[in-house]
């Protein structure tokens, strides 16, 4: 008979081992390594079907009632499938949660606010509570046992608030370990397939940024959304960075109020301040997202340096990106920023990913150092390259369309985009540029 194989596991971070050590060499935590139960499963039947074959299933969804909430997941919940929320703490994960539930039968499992606690986030929420049912139960065994399959009034969405709570029996570990959170995770995802129940899971934001044990639930989950934005702040943006039956482009806006989440319907307000239009430094640019196009306002900050080594810091923005745009200011644009500290922020909360912005931030800078204001109704859009030309950007049409719809007047872009942005029918100056040193004459 062959000799049973062990296998240890640590139940900090999931790290298997062949023998029991003291410690985890992945994880650096002491008395963390223990054995686990090695059981050969035995092997399944496999099946091999012809892709022809193989019936295909419109996927019907669960108008959740919030539009923004749908545009993000692709059009609403698909039955069946597992959504991650994630967020920092007070960012409105479970209020999102709640306001969602109300759209459909719910069994909301709660492992860290009491059932009176809910109930009174559902009164200030003004949510119906008919169809939302409520449980503390952790064990994982035990919510599965909560639902009756075949009950005429079956659930169709299950919460999970939240994962780091859940456990189960036969994996060794406290609630909230990798290996807890793995095992919960699965049993829930084959539990939703079986039965064709949603399931949201609301995850924790660790110190690194990311959801506890993050890639382990990404690879597990269908979809995963994260909430962004500042807590002591009204504005909240939902994105999704996963998503296995939509487009991962798309974000959703929502505003904090006393009543909840509201959506956002004028996204440009959050992002455009026109009372600083007229100041030095700022500048307007437009992104796309998704189905989106979104106006935002660069401020920019240069002051003389008290330091050896001027400092760069961006919100919004990424400093490496910073830092190669002030570099072309310098070679291309004759400015002299060496002396200087300059600072960029992206106003609103906003985060620019993509370099279609390059050019707004540029001038941004530049109109900070000369004390030039750039005119109002201006908006600039361009990428620069590292010899001081600015490329063109994709769609182009899109946001000159978003432009004029939002009452400016000028639009400065790539010269190579000029016949394109034509097309869109503004009535205002189009201006095209070749390089930096003709943006900076053209503006100031």
């Amino acid at each position: 008979m062959a000799k049973k194989k062990e296998l240890f596991l640590c139940t900090s971070c999931g790290a298997e081992y062949s023998k029991w050590s003291g410690k985890c060499y992945s994880c650096n935590q002491w008395d963390v390594i223990v054995e686990i139960d090695n059981k050969t499963t035995p092997r399944e039947k496999g099946e091999v079907i012809p892709i022809g074959e193989i019936a295909i299933k419109d996927l019907p969804r669960i108008d959740t009632k919030n539009s923004e909430f749908n545009l993000v997941c692709g059009g609403g919940i698909v039955p069946g499938s597992i959504i991650l929320m994630g967020g920092e703490p007070g960012i409105g994960k479970s209020t999102m949660a709640l306001q969602i539930a109300r759209s459909m039968r719910t069994l909301y499992i709660s492992g860290e606010e009491s059932p009176a606690q809910i109930r009174m986030r559902a009164e200030r929420l003004g949510i119906e509570k008919e169809k939302i049912f409520v449980s503390t139960c952790t064990s994982v065994e035990e919510i599965v046992e909560l639902v009756i399959p075949g009950d005429e009034k079956q659930i169709q969405c299950m919460i999970i608030d939240s994962i780091q709570t859940v456990y189960s029996h036969d994996v060794p570990g406290m609630p909230g370990s990798i290996s807890q959170i793995r095992e919960s995770a699965s049993r829930l995802a084959r539990f939703a397939k079986k039965l064709n129940i949603s399931i949201m899971l609301i995850g924790h934001i660790n110190k690194e940024g990311s959801i506890a044990g993050p890639k382990l639930l990404e690879h597990i989950v269908d979809t995963v959304l994260y909430f962004e934005g500042d807590s002591a702040k009204e504005y909240r943006i939902l994105r999704a960075f996963k998503n296995r039956f939509g487009s991962i482009n798309e974000i959703g806006l929502f505003r904090m109020t006393g009543q909840g989440l509201e959506e956002v319907r004028d996204k440009n307000r959050i992002f455009l301040n026109s009372f600083s239009a007229k100041s030095p430094g700022n500048a307007v640019s437009a992104a796309l997202e998704g189905s989106r196009t979104i106006l935002f306002e660069v401020q920019s900050l240069v002051t003389f340096t008290n330091f050896s080594n001027p400092r760069r810091m961006a919100d919004g923005l990424d400093l490496n990106r910073l830092i190669l745009i002030i570099a072309v200011l310098e070679k291309h644009g004759g400015l002299k920023l060496g002396g200087s500290d300059v600072f960029i922020n992206v106003s609103g909360g906003f985060s620019i990913s993509e370099t279609s912005a390059d050019l707004a931030v540029a001038m941004a800078i530049a109109s900070s150092l000369k004390e030039k204001s750039i005119p109002e109704r201006v908006g600039i859009l361009g990428e620069l390259s590292l010899s001081g030309d600015v490329r063109p950007v994709t769609q182009c049409l899109r946001r000159v369309q978003e432009f004029r719809h939002s009452g400016f007047e000028t639009i400065i872009l790539p010269e190579s985009d000029l016949k394109e942005a034509e097309k869109g029918g503004f009535q205002g100056n189009i201006i095209g540029v070749r390089n930096i040193h003709e943006a900076l004459d053209k503006i100031f």
